[in-house]
Formats: structure tokens, C-alpha cells, sequence
């Protein structure tokens, strides 16, 4: 049994600490960004309606007086999204907890906690692959025309905004990252050319390390985004607006973390627990943006 007792949980025992280092996911990234529903009480499955478009063309000429003949249907597809349990147990020994001089409990339940919040971001970014609308393909360097691309394409589907650009670490922060067509600074022979910068984002870049809007677009960074995907060095980011994507949630909220004891082990068992099913709503309201990071 993977049990944290003194074996693994040496960190603080019987020393007096001044930081706990802990290693924190990246996450909570795209709960704000999609559609969540809560599903009533009695019931785990939510049902998300996805309008079809009604073209320009429906909307005829008619004369004064004269009746409109023609009916127009308003129809919706059911997308329905099923709640799941994404759980994951940590058994504390009492000596472990005794022999700490950080608070290893409280750590514990940040630690679960987050792990589970992760989880939620790693099955939300796995529908971005899904959608059938795609922008730049694997092998090929991401470019700025690729994100106005995204941008075209969801606009010719009517998406409302906000529009969200969703990438990896290395498809914001790596060399042939968004980052990177911000700024120049190549070397010119054996002296330094001075660095140019793509006016106030390439600043931007600079100054913080990150832009928070481009083209239109909110962006956002995941590290639950898979970058080697089909081990071919290429990374899995999308565009989307937020009626693209549907969240269940649970009826009685996303995330729960419960404590067992269990004497005749001397241990705390610790459970959190995410209840959570999600759906792809409109597919013409993403765009997959496969680039290469290798």
C-alpha cells in the first residue's frame, strides 16, 4: 500500500522548517472558460442544447400586408454530458503527522485537491483535439496567421465571444511558441542586432512573460496539454468560444474531500473526490491547433 509514513513523508521530520515546497499542477484553467451546468438533485446526466445556425436566406423579402408562407424550424441537437467520480486517496500514519513540524495534513488536502483540479482541466483540454475545425498541423511551426485563422473560422460559424486561445507551455514559451514571433533577436555576424519587439504585446512579453489577450483572443496556458502528441513533438492547443464546451457538474458541487480514520492501522485516510462529465456542445465554435514544439 502506497501509505505516507515516515518512509515518504521525510520532509519535515523532526526538523524545523521555514517553506514547505510544494509541487503544484498548473490548474483551474478552464472551469471559468466553458459552459457548466449543475445537474439537479436525482439526476447525474445534463443535457446542453446545440442550436443550429439559421442562414441569412431564411429572412425573405416579404411585401407589406402579405403573409409570410414559410416557416423556419428552429431546430437544437441534445448534447448530453454524464457525471463521473475522479477520485484519489492519500492514508496518513500517525507518526508521519506527529513526526512533521509542518502542518502535513493541511498540505495534504491542498496537494489532493489540486491533483483533482487538474484532473478537470486534463479531460476539459482533451476535447480540443475533437474539434474538426484545425489551424496549423502537425510539423508545422505555429504562426500568428494561424491564430487569426482560428479567429476567421469562428467568426464565419457565429461563436460569441469571449474567444479563448488555449495553448501548452511550449506553444506559448518555447521557441516556436507565440512568445517567440513577439520579439527578434537574432545575432548578426559576430555582434548582438538589438531586439525588436512587436509593439506594445512584444512588451508586454517582455515585461511579464506571458500576454494575456493576442488577435482578439484571452489567452491561456495548460499544463495538462499533451505536447508530444502521437510521439510526433507536436502539441495539442485550441481555440474556442465558450459555448464550444459543456460541464456537468455534480449535484451536490465539484469537489469533495472527506477523512476516514482507521485506528487499527494508526492512520487518516484522505479522500477527494471531483464529480464531473463534459461534452463537446458545437463543434464549429472550436478549432484545433496542432503545432510543432520538438
Amino acid at each position: 500500500m502506497a501509505e505516507t509514513d515516515t518512509g515518504v513523508a521525510a520532509g519535515g521530520l523532526g526538523k524545523t522548517i521555514g517553506d514547505a515546497t510544494l509541487a503544484f499542477n498548473h490548474s483551474n484553467v478552464m472551469f471559468p472558460l466553458v459552459t457548466a451546468q449543475q445537474a439537479v438533485k436525482g439526476a447525474i446526466t445534463v443535457q446542453f442544447p446545440d442550436y443550429t445556425k439559421v442562414a441569412s436566406s431564411a429572412a425573405a423579402a416579404t411585401a407589406d400586408g402579405v403573409d409570410q408562407g414559410t416557416v423556419t424550424s428552429i431546430t437544437t441537437a441534445a448534447r448530453s454530458a454524464t457525471v463521473s467520480e475522479h477520485v484519489i486517496r492519500a492514508d496518513v500514519s500517525d507518526l508521519a503527522r506527529m513526526g512533521n513540524s509542518e502542518d502535513l495534513t493541511g498540505n495534504i488536502g491542498d496537494i489532493m485537491g489540486n491533483a483533482v483540479s487538474a484532473k478537470l482541466d486534463a479531460d476539459l483540454t482533451a476535447l480540443g483535439v475533437a474539434f474538426s475545425q484545425t489551424e496549423c498541423g502537425a510539423g508545422n511551426a505555429l504562426a500568428l496567421s494561424h491564430v487569426f485563422g482560428a479567429m476567421r473560422q469562428l467568426r464565419a460559424a457565429g461563436a460569441p465571444f469571449p474567444y479563448n486561445l488555449v495553448l501548452s507551455p511550449k506553444q506559448v514559451w518555447g521557441p516556436k511558441g507565440i512568445i517567440s514571433l513577439l520579439h527578434d533577436d537574432a545575432v548578426t555576424g559576430s555582434n548582438a542586432k538589438p531586439m525588436s519587439l512587436m509593439g506594445s504585446k512584444g512588451e508586454e512579453a517582455m515585461n511579464v512573460g506571458m500576454i494575456g489577450s493576442i488577435a482578439g483572443f484571452n489567452v491561456y496556458w495548460s499544463d495538462q496539454i499533451d505536447e508530444d502528441v502521437s510521439s510526433g513533438g507536436d502539441a495539442a492547443g485550441f481555440a474556442f468560444s465558450k459555448g464550444a464546451i459543456g460541464l456537468a457538474v455534480g449535484p451536490e458541487g465539484l469537489f469533495r474531500i472527506e477523512t476516514e480514520r482507521n485506528a487499527s492501522f494508526r492512520t487518516t485516510e484522505y479522500v477527494a473526490t471531483g464529480f464531473w462529465g463534459e461534452v463537446e456542445i458545437k463543434d464549429s465554435f472550436g478549432v484545433y491547433i496542432l503545432s510543432d514544439v520538438s
